[in-house]
């Protein structure tokens, strides 16, 4: 994706608003859309927080100021979120790596990237990682979905019961607002769950959630199990990969166990700083 120069000049200018408990914000005008970005925080390493599907960037808020204390901190709407105007359609991982990579870039923000992404968001991050792998100092990814969770959980069910979950997928799709619609349909593109350019000795650490609420269908237990025992294949993409559970914690990680990842991206934090 190139970068017009309009949109340089629209990337260097603040919006006209006083610092918040975001940082300061701009929208980051791209050759296919705009993207609403804000930076808190001064230091060696910039922390990219990456939101889950639906979620904007306010879902940081427990964690953005205290992060800001030691690095630069980034979050963002992706288009169609938040205060980001909608982009266009595929809406694949790779098409949204592609535009935090021009947003990082317009906003000219070198040197080492933490890269932190919620549930889908943490898809994002690994294609970001996989794609652009030089500055990536390491990658967290908080309850990330792992990739053949969905059909091993069907297999927990029984006939009737995968019916209804069958069913209430194609309803939720439906009824979702369009920017969700579209990452949700571009999640299942042939190229959104490649992982193979992964750099193999990158830090990545994988926090995992126990106490999901998988909703009436099945048995609880048996699904948290899944997760968590699924959720270790995503160790394979580094040798420098750990698995951390959070326990007791639902799927928004960052809000039930906040203390948990702040101590993981402060580690990272610290490594990234010495490179």
């Amino acid at each position: 994706m190139k970068i017009g120069p309009w949109a340089l000049v629209l990337a260097s200018l603040w919006l006209a608003r006083p610092a918040s408990a975001q940082g300061e914000c701009r929208l980051v005008a791209l050759d296919m859309g705009a993207v609403h970005t804000c930076i808190a925080g001064t230091g060696p390493v910039t922390v990219v927080l990456a939101a889950g599907a639906g979620q904007t960037s306010r879902t940081w808020a427990p964690l953005r100021s205290s992060l800001a204390a030691g690095a630069r901190v980034v979050t963002f709407d992706r288009p169609g979120l938040g205060e980001s105007p909608p982009g266009e359609s595929p809406r694949t991982p790779t098409q949204i790596a592609r535009e935090l990579r021009a947003v990082i870039e317009a906003l000219n923000l070198v040197g080492p990237l933490v890269l932190v992404g919620h549930s889908m968001g943490g898809v994002h991050v690994l294609r970001y990682a996989t794609l652009y792998p030089e500055q990536v100092a390491g990658v967290v990814i908080l309850d990330t979905p792992p990739p053949h969770f969905e059909e091993r959980r069907l297999a927990l069910l029984t006939s009737e019961e995968r019916e209804a979950r069958q069913q209430a997928l194609r309803i939720g799709l439906e009824r979702s607002p369009a920017a969700v619609r579209l990452e949700r349909e571009g999640a299942q593109s042939p190229s959104a769950w490649d992982f193979t350019g992964f750099p193999h000795t990158a830090p990545l650490v994988v926090i995992v959630a126990d106490s999901q609420d998988f909703g009436a269908l099945g048995e609880q237990e048996a699904h948290r199990q899944l997760w968590v025992e699924e959720s270790r294949a995503w160790l394979d993409l580094s040798e420098n990969a750990r698995l951390s559970i959070a326990e007791g914690s639902g799927h928004m990680v960052h809000h039930d166990r906040p203390s948990i990842v702040l101590s993981v991206v402060r580690a990272m934090m610290a490594q990234g700083g010495d490179r």
